[in-house]
């Protein structure tokens, strides 16, 4: 009995001391866990810190049953500049999140650069990792933010005039004027035709200064350094609208007749600019440019450009281009062919400028009754007659501005459409609002 009673006891008295070591086991695993096993994770939490010379550091992280998100992107005092920034990366983020499969990594850093504390150059670099097979993709974007004028930079902001040539020289016959793939240096800035930053092409600013449309003083070119940013005006889609155009200025004194006429509505016009005259009255150029007026292109001596051999018809466009160009830093993108004549040698010189061929849908013949003591009444009433036809709305209504009688008549005119609910935009507002024509 003794020592059956012995036996019993030492089994009781075992167990204890079994719950007691797998405790401390269980503790010692879940220290080690808790302090020494890697995050799987760790290597997405960090950051490179080296590349980023503007702008604070910022990071968004998710952790669902899909994703581990581990982006980190600036952030600026520019709030234009931070809204650009956060639809890219949440772009990115959607495009991925329809590729789900089973649960995969998407990370992202960034470099961002600051250059002549104007261009901000942020280059992100994002990852998509599979957590299974650690397969790993890559994708890489860059894009330049002007501050001055709050806007990213397309390939077309950083070039002007005939610029497909010099892509010629360089092998190259396609490229996007749109494309906001850029990236702005100190020496040249460098345009990716293709996504993922693939196969660059590198414009040097002092080799290739006649083409350069950057403004900034360290940057080689052209272009004007004096210039205000334009006040444009804010258009209403909703209202009636008419695109009231004047051909053959500047006038040293017409034109800014005709500006304040249009002005004192909140509306815009649409000046068909002769080259030659631009030379000689460059403060009203660029008074019609700063004060949110458009600049078309009328040629540079009103010539009959269908008669014109092929480098005489290029002159009349180029010098026109170059004459707008340096005294406003900006050139036109429409083009009226004076008598509105024109082949297809004429429509394809204005092609190769990127320019789109303008006409009309209402002539007032205004120069018919210059000289009429009751002209401006007639202009006037014309101008009312073509802005009204057909739909009444999106019309593109030909006076001039070199002729008293017709910048009377478009002050009065503009009284009664005005109370008739027009709104008076430019031709590329126009063509924004209510459609692009197509000339034959």
């Amino acid at each position: 009995m003794y020592i059956y009673k012995h036996k019993k006891r030492y089994k009781i008295k075992i167990i204890p001391v079994i719950c007691a070591v797998l405790s401390v086991v269980i503790v010692i695993a879940g220290l080690y866990f808790l302090f020494f096993k890697k995050d799987p994770y760790e290597a997405y939490k960090t950051y490179q810190e080296t590349n980023k010379k503007y702008g604070e550091v910022e990071n968004y992280s998710e952790d669902n049953d899909n994703f581990y998100i581990s982006v980190f992107y600036p952030k600026f005092k520019d709030k234009t500049l931070n809204t650009i920034v956060k639809e890219t990366y949440n772009d990115l983020i959607k495009q991925e999140k329809k590729k789900k499969d089973q649960k995969d990594i998407l990370y992202m850093d960034y470099a961002c650069d600051y250059i002549f504390k104007q261009y901000v150059v942020i280059e992100y670099d994002f990852k998509r990792v599979d957590e299974k097979t650690e397969k790993e993709t890559n994708f890489k974007k860059v894009m330049t933010y002007n501050q001055e004028t709050k806007t990213l930079i397309s390939l077309k902001d950083c070039l002007h005039g005939k610029y497909s040539d010099m892509f010629k020289n360089l092998g190259i016959e396609q490229y996007d004027k749109n494309s906001v793939n850029i990236k702005v240096g100190e020496k040249s800035f460098t345009y990716y035709p293709e996504d993922n930053m693939k196969n660059g092409i590198t414009i040097e600013y002092e080799a290739n200064k006649d083409y350069i449309k950057l403004a900034n003083k360290n940057i080689p070119s052209n272009v004007p350094l004096d210039v205000k940013a334009p006040k444009y005006m804010k258009v209403d889609n909703n209202k009636k609208m008419v695109a009231i155009t004047l051909d053959d200025g500047p006038h040293k004194t017409l034109t800014d007749q005709a500006m304040t006429a249009f002005e004192k509505y909140g509306g815009r016009g649409t000046f068909f600019e002769l080259g030659e005259k631009m030379a000689k009255n460059p403060d009203v150029v660029k008074d019609v440019y700063e004060r949110g007026h458009e600049i078309g292109s009328h040629t540079y001596s009103h010539a009959q450009l269908t008669k014109l051999d092929a480098d005489k018809l290029d002159e009349e466009i180029r010098n026109t281009q170059n004459t707008c160009f340096n005294i406003t830093g900006s050139e036109p993108t429409l083009v009226r062919p004076p008598y509105g004549l024109r082949n297809d040698n004429v429509k394809n010189a204005f092609q190769s400028y990127d320019l789109t061929m303008i006409l009309w849908d209402g002539d007032t013949e205004d120069w018919r009754y210059s000289k009429k003591d009751d002209g401006a009444q007639t202009i006037c009433d014309n101008i009312i007659r073509d802005t009204k036809a057909g739909t009444g709305d999106g019309n593109i209504v030909l006076i001039h501005d070199i002729h008293a009688n017709s910048v009377k008549g478009l002050e009065m005119a503009l009284e009664k459409l005005d109370a008739d609910g027009y709104q008076f935009v430019t031709v590329s507002d126009l063509l924004k609002y209510r459609g692009h024509r197509d000339y034959k």
